[in-house]
């Protein structure tokens, strides 16, 4: 145990003197915060109003159902809100009257909803010409959010094997690879040392980027078991590539080639019929992608997330098996 720790600490020393292990951990991170500022979720309304604090309570719970509201603390706050860029409307209430202050050059339609809303709130014995419909389509978030938050955290299970990857080439060109085989350390205390920081890295990253997305009511458990099931896929393959480059940029490009097939079989989870999604059977992200779309729904269960585990385990020890000779070659 003590080689092993020995070996990831040096791990952890050349990540952090080449700012890589902090790329690969904040990147995620940042992707999601930008992914969280663009995409809307399910119940974001076009209609934004700024209103002061301990406006009339009534009238705030009936708008909030249908508009954004921000709060400020004067008049002139209000005013300073309204006269930025994006469209905002001020509410006040003066004199038992609500008033709207607009800036002038904001959708006409939208102007009108508003008053028609305000209206039917002050006057709520006239009939005004809106028909509120309330519909339930079976998503509790954006389908956008969901297919996004999935294809980042499929892409931050790679960055481990990148990472695996990297270490690998900086050990050939600093010549300690050859030595393994002569050294007090097995081969076997080796590799595990260098896989830790491939597996817990996609699992940090993975967990931040969702807290960003606010999915905090998913099982965390499920996903921490359906990342170590794909990160060992991304473990083979970064070792087997990374034995036999000795330059980072070559390194790369030869992975890249992973992303081929978690492309592919996101589209095709997402496209294809049921029939025909036979065909992505051999791929681990396709069952991946299955896992971590059940655990963002809340729709996961302890069966499906083992059985689709067990599925990219096997897939993996088939990649090992193919890639096995490759692997030891690059050690000798």
């Amino acid at each position: 145990m003590r080689k092993i720790i020995a070996v990831l600490y040096r791990d952890i020393l050349n990540g952090l003197r080449d700012w890589l292990i902090l790329y690969l951990a904040i990147a995620p991170l940042l992707i999601a915060l930008i992914f969280r500022l663009v995409v809307p979720g399910v119940s974001d309304t076009n209609l934004n109003l700024v209103m002061k604090h301990g406006e009339d309570q009534q009238l705030v719970s009936y708008l909030d159902d249908f508009a954004k509201i921000e709060y400020v603390d004067s008049l002139e706050d209000i005013e300073e809100r309204v006269l930025r860029m994006d469209d905002v409307f001020g509410v006040m209430t003066v004199d038992e009257k609500v008033e709207v202050i607009t800036q002038g050059n904001e959708r006409r339609e939208m102007i009108d909803a508003l008053k028609l809303l305000i209206n039917r709130h002050c006057h709520s014995d006239v009939e005004v010409p809106i028909n509120i419909m309330i519909s339930d389509v079976g998503w509790g978030e954006s389908p956008l959010k969901i297919e996004g938050a999935n294809i980042l955290i499929l892409f931050t299970s790679v960055f481990g094997g990148m990472l695996i990857l990297l270490n690998m080439v900086d050990e050939k060109m600093s010549n300690t690879l050859s030595s393994i085989n002569v050294s007090t350390i097995s081969r076997f205390e080796f590799v595990v040392g260098k896989s830790i920081l491939g597996f817990i890295l996609p699992i940090v990253g993975s967990i931040g980027a969702l807290l960003i997305l606010e999915f905090e009511t998913i099982n965390i458990a499920h996903l921490v078991i359906t990342l170590l099931s794909i990160g060992l896929t991304s473990v083979v393959i970064g070792f087997a590539i990374g034995v036999y480059n000795d330059e980072p940029i070559a390194a790369i490009a030869s992975m890249k080639g992973v992303f081929i097939p978690l492309i592919l079989s996101v589209a095709g989870a997402i496209y294809l019929s049921d029939q025909l999604q036979v065909l992505l059977f051999w791929s681990p992200f396709y069952w991946a992608y299955q896992n971590i779309n059940a655990i963002l729904l809340n729709e996961s269960s302890t069966y499906l997330i083992f059985r689709n585990s067990f599925n990219i385990f096997i897939i993996s020890l088939a990649v090992f098996a193919i890639l096995r000779k490759r692997i030891i070659r690059g050690f000798d």
